[in-house]
């Protein structure tokens, strides 16, 4: 029976996320509001003792923390003591992809023919990932030989690694070397070797580092509010896909316009994603990014 499981399948994973979903668009649900909702969603009925349950799975292994208040038979979930949420939900929609597609090959053995991925560095990754999340975990320090895109040479490297980052469908392992922290793309990590000497593991202040930045580089430029105003058009793109997850928007009732503002430190990748959209964005703040943004698109102009 489900209420016995120890653990979750697929399909109950997938209700989790709907579970966090909810409390974060509301904040705080009545308990029996919350299992009807999940439940209408799922198109099954859901006991109160099953949704304890994922709500301890949350809690314990996922690290979301969501309380019940008795008094008002209120679930709430922190969202500043819960680990990133982001992360988690996009965690959910990976094993609810791979539960679609091995559902398809149980139907089809042409599963495939219908399913084009993006590039094929994420599948090539996927043994040095292992590897070094294995490592992450029991506090192992990893060596290996890297090839620099940049310094198109190899070079060999001991690194502490801290935590995996995924940017523009690639993963990253992010961590300290004798010199400081770095980043390395796992799809050019050679002949990884896990030491033998534990280290002091430093995940949170890794991540704390690069909280504040899009993309690999916090050590660009100083932390900044930055005002971006796009054309009306491309509203529904940001909105549901924010570039950080500071991106408030700014009411300005130009209704030809959508400006947000973003909390970063305005490195390499941020400039990137600004030039991508063109004549689509301008930046409004800082003045000395309008400067170096304005001279970027002057050089490519001047490139035909």
């Amino acid at each position: 029976m489900e209420e016995n499981q120890t653990h979750l399948n697929s399909p109950q994973v997938y209700r989790t996320k709907i579970l966090v979903e909810l409390l974060r668009k509301h904040q705080s649900m009545d308990r029996d509001i919350l299992i009807k909702e999940i439940s209408v969603k799922e198109n099954k009925n859901l006991s109160v003792r099953t949704i304890q349950r994922y709500v301890k799975t949350l809690n314990e292994d996922y690290g979301i923390i969501i309380t019940l208040n008795k008094s008002t038979n209120h679930y709430w979930l922190d969202e500043e003591k819960s680990a990133n949420i982001e992360s988690f939900l996009s965690h959910i929609e990976i094993l609810s992809t791979a539960e679609l597609i091995k559902s398809s090959f149980n139907e089809t053995n042409n599963a495939l023919a219908f399913v084009e991925f993006e590039n094929k560095a994420t599948i090539s990754s996927i043994p040095n990932f292992k590897v070094i999340l294995e490592a992450i975990h029991q506090a192992l320090p990893i060596s290996f030989g890297h090839y620099s895109f940049y310094h198109l040479k190899e070079e060999d490297y001991t690194l502490k690694p801290y935590f995996l980052k995924q940017y523009q469908n690639r993963w990253y392992v992010i961590g300290e070397t004798e010199k400081g922290y770095r980043t390395f793309g796992i799809d050019r990590l050679k002949d990884i070797t896990v030491g033998t000497k534990k280290f002091k593991q430093k995940t949170e202040e890794a991540i704390d580092k690069f909280r504040n930045v899009i993309g690999l580089n916090y050590v660009d430029h100083k932390m900044e509010k930055i005002q971006l105003s796009f054309h009306i058009s491309q509203k529904p793109y940001i909105v549901s896909l924010p570039l950080h997850h500071s991106q408030k928007e700014i009411i300005t009732h130009n209704e030809n316009n959508f400006d947000i503002e973003l909390s970063i430190h305005p490195n390499f990748e941020f400039r990137q994603q600004v030039l991508k959209y063109g004549s689509l964005v301008k930046v409004v703040e800082p003045k000395w990014l309008v400067v170096e943004i304005k001279e970027e698109l002057r050089k490519g102009f001047e490139g035909y």
